[in-house]
């Protein structure tokens, strides 16, 4: 079973943290023109951003999650546009002022002829000037140690909706292909569940050469959402490149 299609139900809960739609939001607003978010999964971002008068749609490969999307979509009144797609290959009759790829997701192109032919998708879809935005995930040198076995790093125990949720997060990195295979152990009033997923931990040198590969032009990268210069310690980290 695909690791959102078991998720989807919990995915707001487990990833509910919104402190970067302000900045997706005004970098939408200076757009002035269409924006399609890649990887849109339930709606946290695009529905805030299409609730503000911006004109957007979105693609993501699980079914499940997108169903989750129009059900917080039909509960805020509003009628979003999107397409079940794979970020390597979608093919959309538009082109874009704005393409986002919110929360690491771009991380999930586990191969390199994948991040390369994901990236070169982006570039047909934007409109000459069209600014492409990712944001990353930069592995600390503790997250590098994490190898041999399934290490855990984090629990994080709260109250949602009158619900305990107790997450324990753990991480088993691959060093020969730099491959982060993450494990959560959910218990939501006591009942268990278990999801896995794999990331490409990328280097910033790497996705420098693959962007400047692809073609992009006057490619940053930040630290964090408040565009702050990458210092290599942060572990959020923000690339803008332009078509």
């Amino acid at each position: 079973m695909d690791v959102y299609q078991k998720m989807a139900e919990h995915y707001d809960v487990i990833y509910g943290d919104n402190s970067d739609i302000d900045f997706y939001l005004q970098e939408a607003k200076n757009a002035r023109g269409p924006v399609l978010e890649v990887a849109c999964g339930t709606g946290r971002i695009l529905l805030a951003l299409l609730s503000n008068g911006i004109d957007i749609q979105g693609i993501d490969f699980s079914r499940d999650m997108l169903e989750v999307l129009k059900t917080n979509a039909k509960a805020q009144n509003l009628v979003p546009k999107i397409m079940l797609a794979s970020m390597v290959d979608f093919k959309l009759d538009q082109k874009f002022n704005l393409i986002i790829v919110p929360y690491r997701s771009f991380l999930h192109m586990l191969s390199e002829s994948d991040r390369k032919a994901t990236l070169e998708n982006f570039k047909s879809h934007l409109n000459e000037g069209g600014r492409l935005i990712l944001h990353i995930y930069n592995p600390s040198d503790e997250d590098l140690s994490m190898v041999d076995e399934y290490h855990h790093f984090e629990q994080e125990d709260f109250i949602d909706n009158g619900k305990r949720y107790v997450l324990d997060w753990f991480l088993k990195y691959e060093k020969q292909n730099r491959i982060g295979n993450y494990k959560i152990k959910m218990s939501v009033e006591g009942e268990e569940s278990e999801f896995s997923m794999q990331l490409y931990l990328i280097k910033q040198k790497e996705m420098n050469e693959l962007l400047i590969k692809a073609g992009y032009k006057n490619i940053r990268d930040y630290c964090g959402f408040d565009y702050l210069p990458f210092d290599g310690e942060c572990s959020e980290v923000v690339w803008i490149a332009e078509r």
